[in-house]
């Protein structure tokens, strides 16, 4: 009788012991982004990329700062054969009249690759985007994509430069935080302007409120929605603006909701293959891309690698200073064929960059112009926007000077008594996320969950052999 009360008991502590254990299985470990990451990389290399916002750059600076290329492989030199072609064509350093983005675009993949874009094929494809009137042609969308143009290497672009950029978004922050084309917030113009920002001390308050507007926006299954549709390019945008300011998407309290984080939102999204653009969709190049660079940035974040966009550890070429005339060929020939096979995960690091690993893949994404859904265009990386967009009404403050912070500071919140009050806390730990949400970091109780199931199972077992032996 006593044998059976204590099985009784024994099987009810177990039920119990694996239901709670069974209730929490994303705090336990957090989403697993490996495999997604590894097949939409796979899946882009699969063809020949061409200059364009869709099948062109994004794809170029996913594939180079995941090191799924080497720096010289084949794949990398025959595409900068096509652009240096392109830029010839067209005959000006002004790759388009009215759409900077092109320009900030080539130069954040050119700068990936590791060639400097301030001579291809004769041409300085930094010099329109040092122009404030041309950027602002697509609003604040083309000034935050120039700003991260010439962020990638520091010598684009002097402190004066990037200074009146930076005032200029500043100048354009929505009442409440964040950044939209028009006057109602928008996740992707936001995050993209998070991004851009993130290097600049003098962005933190306004970069903090941001953050904070995001985590209101967010939804209760811990995605995102841009003009009325949940889809994964707006996820992927915070994604990436997170892991800029060293908030890690995936543990980080402010973006775990309901229905779990941000990244197990943006990872919903895959296909077996790539990325869909809606829940459900099927597979598209353009929510691949941008799924492709943000989960790079993400993974270069958790590696402790530099950011997607700082690319001092990319070693470029030495070039020649610009010519009149366009040059013959691309400034080196392929040394290396690109890898015979896909590989199921990325490569840690490229062998060619001598002090470094590259880094992930830029943070705007490139916007499928042609696409009838209203994200697909503002999630071009809000970089390619139509050229009308709405046009700021005012001219920001005056300036002052951008100090660049090291990647290490650039996360810190201003001091309260510093910055006009906000609704985003202060402190550098709230730009990280209080550790003690960090799931990773909680797994301990899961733990001796476990072995308490396994302690307890062993036991029932024992009480029924004995009592089958008496």
């Amino acid at each position: 009788m006593k044998s059976n009360i204590k099985i009784r008991i024994c099987a009810v502590l177990l039920v119990l012991l694996i239901g709670a254990c069974g209730a929490a299985p994303c705090l336990a470990g957090g989403a697993d982004y490996q495999a997604q990451y590894g097949a939409v990389l796979n899946y882009l290399h699969g063809s020949a990329p061409a200059f364009g916002s869709v099948g062109g750059e994004w794809k170029v600076l996913a594939l180079a700062r995941s090191g799924r290329y080497e720096l010289d492989s084949e794949y990398f030199a025959n595409y900068y054969s096509s652009i240096e072609a392109y830029v010839a064509s067209v005959g000006s350093d002004k790759l388009h009249p009215s759409k900077s983005t092109d320009n900030s675009r080539l130069v954040i993949a050119l700068t990936a690759i590791g060639k400097d874009a301030r001579n291809v094929a004769g041409f300085d494809l930094t010099a329109p985007i040092k122009e404030l009137d041309y950027d602002k042609k697509q609003g604040i969308n083309g000034v935050i994509y120039a700003l991260i143009a010439l962020g990638t290497r520091s010598d684009y672009a002097d402190s004066t430069v990037k200074n009146t950029l930076v005032d200029f978004i500043l100048g354009r922050e929505l009442s409440g935080g964040g950044w939209s084309l028009g006057n109602m917030f928008d996740p992707d113009m936001t995050a993209a302007a998070i991004t851009a920002l993130a290097p600049y001390g003098k962005a933190s308050a306004a970069i903090g409120r941001a953050v904070s507007r995001l985590s209101e926006a967010q939804r209760s299954d811990g995605g995102f929605e841009s003009m009325g549709i949940y889809n994964c390019e707006s996820c992927a945008q915070v994604v990436l603006a997170l892991s800029a300011i060293g908030a890690d998407c995936d543990t980080d309290a402010r973006f775990i909701k309901d229905g779990g984080s941000l990244l197990d939102a943006l990872c919903s999204f895959y296909t077996g293959q790539g990325f869909a653009h809606t829940e459900g969709g099927s597979l598209n190049v353009m929510a691949s891309e941008q799924a492709a660079y943000a989960l790079c940035a993400y993974d270069r974040f958790k590696k402790g690698r530099t950011d997607l966009f700082d690319m001092s550890d990319v070693q470029p070429k030495p070039t020649a200073a610009p010519t009149a005339a366009p040059t013959a060929a691309p400034t080196s020939a392929p040394t290396a064929a690109p890898t015979a096979a896909p590989t199921a995960v990325p490569t840690t690091s490229p062998t060619t960059a001598p002090t470094a690993e590259l880094t992930a893949a830029p943070t705007s994404g490139g916007a499928e112009e042609t696409a009838p859904a209203p994200t697909e265009e503002a999630t071009e990386g809000p970089s390619e926007m139509p050229t009308d967009a709405p046009e700021p009404t005012a001219e920001p403050a005056g300036s002052t000077d951008v100090t660049e912070l090291p990647a290490a500071d650039a996360t810190e919140l201003p001091d309260a008594a510093d910055e006009e009050p906000s609704p985003a806390p202060a402190g550098e730990a709230d730009v990280h996320g209080d550790p003690g949400s960090d799931r990773e970091g909680s797994a301990a109780p899961y733990i001796i969950g476990a072995a308490a199931v396994v302690i307890l199972a062993a036991g029932a077992l024992l009480l029924i052999k004995k009592r089958k032996g008496r």
